[in-house]
């Protein structure tokens, strides 16, 4: 399978004394019994790939569909065609835009003997070299396909996360978001990402949802939360089933990015500030042009888009039951009580009615400021006649924690700010204690249709 438009390829002087032969050119020699060396490289110039190429395939006798191997045997020529496709693929969803900055060489290892299993994980190696960086991806000669789409996505943001930096380390991209972009294109683009000889593409689906493997994942499960994005440690990666759950929650949180253009703008800035940032937690508060002042300022944006997300499937809204019982505990908050100084503190549950009236400013901001993202994430999680209650629990208290700290704070008398506080406090106290009976009544219906359902027990002697 070849397109002239795509790649170009020449064979290097070997056994044939130096003859030199372009492929698909006329004179050409097909079918040549032996591997010759062959230097190929894409469209866009970017991929030099050098390799041995091969006999050409019989087309009738090895015709297949796209995707019936998961190991799929590389070919120069097709494999440059391959990578400028992953190039054009990232860079799509990401709205990149200008030349590439440095080239990147493919080195084709000879075909392991012996029905050996080819290695899947590709060591992507870095060289610095005058103004800027070159980068070598050692490949086999057959490897599973998504290994090699996902060595070439790593190698793809490494080139753009490197264009500035001029220091002497290598700025590797953080995880979540090479295994996000790959984990997308696995669900959109499939194996029309992979060129592969004698092949017929088959499309039957264009376009699908990029998260509907996330959203069925995710089902009784909240995502990992942003702080745990890229602190997972290696043994714990190691793990199937916890590798799993990072890359559903990794393309769920690069989808909320890469679906919309100021999103889009907002990682490639991220991708450029990372040569010169303490980590990449800095270079994306960075990027972030002040819209997230500190990580808790994330936290709190993601757990609410996640959530919102999410709820775009009906699957994902939970049954009134569960809803209700959420929001009783979400208007509590547990403190531990000692009745005197010798005895052992116990759990006690304090109504948030009570609270905003009797605890310390600043110990309610804190806990106050909690609930609200969790009454939001609530809300998306709501069916649609216990939404409205949800929302107003959350606005409530928004208004309660706008007038009372927000940025108007700083600017009263101490006097006149101690004198408003108690005032404000019970305006919140009374509407919660309001909500809380619509929530009474709520959890009484709930409790009243358990009873009427319960099959009845054996009669008494």
């Amino acid at each position: 399978m070849r397109s002239r438009s795509e790649t170009r390829c020449a064979w290097l002087p070997g056994l044939l004394g130096g003859l030199l032969l372009t492929l698909g050119c006329p004179g050409a020699v097909p079918g040549l019994p032996f591997e010759m060396p062959v230097v190929a490289w894409g469209r866009t110039g970017q991929f030099l790939v050098r390799g041995a190429g091969s006999v050409l395939p019989d087309p009738i006798r090895d015709l297949k569909e796209v995707g019936t191997n998961q190991i799929v045997r590389l070919r120069p020529e097709l494999l440059a065609i391959t990578a400028d496709r992953v190039k054009t693929a990232v860079d799509r969803r990401l709205d990149a835009r200008g030349p590439w900055a440095s080239r990147i060489h493919i080195q084709m290892q000879p075909t392991r003997r012996g029905g050996q299993t080819p290695p899947q994980q590709v060591a992507i190696r870095a060289e610095a070299i005058q103004g800027g960086w070159q980068y070598q991806v050692p490949v086999p000669g057959s490897m599973d396909w998504q290994a090699l789409v996902r060595a070439l996505v790593e190698v793809v943001l490494l080139e753009h996360a490197n264009r500035s930096n001029r220091g002497p380390d290598i700025i590797v991209p953080p995880l979540w978001l090479s295994e996000g972009l790959t984990q997308l294109l696995f669900a959109q683009e499939g194996r029309d990402l992979v060129v592969e000889e004698a092949t017929v593409i088959n499309r039957n689906r264009r376009y699908p949802d990029p998260l509907a493997a996330v959203r069925i994942y995710q089902q009784g499960r909240s995502p990992l939360p942003f702080s745990e994005l890229d602190v997972l440690s290696l043994e714990k990666l190691a793990e199937p089933s916890k590798f799993e759950e990072f890359q559903m929650s990794a393309t769920l949180f690069t989808e909320a990015w890469v679906r919309t253009p100021a999103g889009r703008r907002f990682l490639m800035e991220f991708l450029g500030s990372l040569s010169g940032s303490l980590n990449w937690q800095t270079a994306f508060l960075k990027a972030s042009r002040g819209t997230f002042l500190s990580l808790r300022d994330v936290e709190k944006w993601w757990a609410v888009t996640a959530a919102e997300t999410l709820s775009t499937d009906p699957s994902q809204q939970w049954p009134r039951e569960r809803l209700l019982e959420s929001l009783d505990r979400l208007r509590r908050e547990t403190v531990s009580r000692r009745q005197d100084t010798n005895s052992v503190a116990e759990p006690a549950s304090v109504l948030l009615s009570d609270l905003v009236k009797t605890w310390e400013p600043d110990a309610q901001q804190e806990v106050l400021s909690r609930k609200l993202v969790q009454w939001q994430v609530l809300a998306f999680h709501a069916p649609m006649p216990l939404r409205p209650l949800c929302l107003e629990y959350s606005q409530v208290v928004q208004n309660y924690v706008n007038a009372r700290f927000g940025p108007e704070r700083n600017q009263m008398p101490r006097g006149q700010l101690e004198a408003r506080g108690p005032i404000l406090a019970g305006v919140a106290a009374r509407r919660l204690v309001q909500l809380d009976r619509r929530l009474d009544a709520e959890l009484a219906q709930v409790a009243e249709q358990r009873s009427t359902t319960r099959e009845p027990g054996p009669a008494k002697p």
